[in-house]
């Protein structure tokens, strides 16, 4: 996977990389290899008043964005990773949306890099005001 950074306001760096998978299989894949990236960044994303591991989908642009936030969700951390997937309308799976996050909340229970830390795991849909919790 190919990763371009942005610098951004605030310390923060933007990762950004497109996925062109049409599969099942490799949108998987894709999603999974974007979220160890951001997990292993969570030691230089995390303060004192983080609390959400936040797995933000875009429903109009097909944009995944991984980012560790406080408790009001305005205060984000160093490290902000977007995956843009480019064939996720052409791939011929059900319920893409729920199968990502199914995909991403399977993957937290064993990833060592996300267990190091306590940190609240949530999923949202175009909005921050609400959150499930994965």
């Amino acid at each position: 996977m190919n990763w371009s950074t942005e610098n951004l306001a605030g310390n923060q760096v933007h990762h950004i990389t497109t996925c062109d998978q049409t599969t099942e299989s490799g949108i998987k894949s894709s999603a999974l290899e974007a979220a160890d990236y951001a997990l292993s960044l969570l030691g230089e994303s995390i303060n004192d008043d983080s609390l959400y591991c936040l797995f933000e989908w875009d429903d109009e642009q097909s944009q995944l964005t991984i980012v560790v936030t406080d408790h009001s969700k305005s205060n984000d951390g160093k490290h902000i990773v977007t995956i843009q997937f480019n064939g996720l309308n052409q791939a011929s799976f059900e319920e893409k949306v729920e199968a990502l996050k199914f995909w991403l909340r399977d993957h937290l229970t064993t990833s060592g890099d996300y267990l190091k830390f306590s940190l609240v795991a949530g999923f949202t849909r175009n909005k921050r005001e609400t959150i499930e919790l994965m």
